[in-house]
């Protein structure tokens, strides 16, 4: 089978854990959506077996592991309940700034040698960021980048968490990066401290995957090959061109020596600006009403490891709206790095100038 783009939502909550909406509810939302996958994560509970999987939508078995340190989903490519499940704390715990290093460590290896996928979740957002900082990049497979846009601290927990992501890069890291709606509720929430908070969307980020086939197999082979992008809504095409060879998201052209041909165009939305990203820094842009195209050629050293990707920003507010997983070249090695090396502020911080600048809406 041909590989085709595929829709899809890699964090969602039911009324098993924090959610408001039955398994046959929530499966209603995502067709609603137009979706063709999600995974289903509650907080350290296996919810898959309660989803009727007589439906087109693929559906993901997962969990949200949740712990005194940090918050990350396990996707399975079948329904069976790995036997650590029961294993995690219920009710699950609280964060605990003074969690001891290292706890992530044993449980993130046994995962990863099991065959699953773990990906850390909004590692930048307080009070449930990501506080391992002994966690070793090696061992995190992937990462979700963009979470919630409803929840008003997003608004500077996820570009953080995507400057952080472009650090990792840096360093070798090729970790793949995700999205999730962290669904809870359709409806609107007042937190009692000021902010209604929008009900949720499945699907919102969306994170699209280019598969060889729609089951859960074949989607995290791909996310595993880096083949997805991260959006809000615009789509993202990508084609690329070194020694006569084509590649495309998340593709490694290894060691060349060469000039890579690069074209992106995205399409949706107002006026978007598209920007060529090499290494952390914009070295090409765009832009246009209702879409945007560029075309960029850009030498590559046989010498040098870095990553090249597409970012879209809402032209007008300057917002991130899109982004793709890169495009590798040289090696990456990050075995000997650790989460803490990269964090330049912690959720708290980030939050706390957030609430400075930011009042609730009246």
């Amino acid at each position: 089978m041909a590989a085709t783009w595929l829709r899809g939502d890699f964090h969602a909550h039911t009324l098993h854990s924090d959610g408001v909406l039955t398994p046959a509810e929530f499966l209603k939302e995502a067709d609603r959506e137009e979706l063709d996958f999600f995974a289903i994560t509650d907080h350290n509970t296996w919810t898959f077996p309660e989803f009727d999987t007589a439906t087109a939508l693929t559906i993901i078995a997962g969990v949200e592991v949740t712990m005194e340190y940090g918050h990350f989903n396990v996707f399975a490519e079948d329904g069976d309940e790995p036997d650590w499940i029961r294993e995690l704390p219920q009710p699950w715990p609280l964060r605990d700034p003074d969690a001891s290093p290292g706890g992530s460590k044993e449980l993130l290896e046994r995962i990863n040698k099991s065959g699953l996928r773990s990906s850390i979740n909004h590692p930048m957002l307080y009070p449930w960021e990501w506080l391992d900082d002994s966690t070793t990049l090696d061992d995190v497979r992937y990462v979700e980048v963009w979470n919630d846009p409803a929840w008003p601290e997003n608004q500077v927990a996820n570009p953080a968490a995507l400057a952080m992501w472009s650090r990792w890069l840096n360093a070798g890291s090729r970790a793949t990066a995700l999205g999730g709606s962290d669904f809870h509720t359709p409806k609107a929430v007042d937190r009692g401290d000021g902010w209604i908070v929008n009900g949720h969307r499945v699907g919102l980020p969306r994170t699209y995957v280019l598969a060889e086939g729609n089951n859960p197999a074949a989607i995290l082979a791909a996310v595993d090959a880096r083949r997805a992008y991260v959006t809000m809504g615009p789509t993202i095409e990508v084609r690329g061109i070194v020694d006569e060879l084509g590649f495309g998201i998340g593709d490694d052209i290894g060691r060349v020596d060469a000039t890579v041909a690069l074209e992106a165009s995205v399409a949706g939305g107002s006026r978007l600006a598209i920007e060529v990203v090499r290494n952390g820094v914009v070295v090409a842009s765009a832009s246009g009403n209702g879409g945007a195209g560029i075309e960029h050629r850009e030498p590559v050293d046989a010498h040098e490891d870095g990553w090249m990707r597409i970012d879209v920003r809402d032209d007008t507010s300057g917002q991130v709206v899109a982004f793709t997983n890169p495009v590798f070249f040289g090696s990456g090695n990050s075995s000997k790095l650790e989460f803490g090396d990269f964090v330049e502020e912690t959720g708290w911080d980030l939050i706390s100038t957030f609430a400075r600048q930011r009042r609730p809406p009246s």
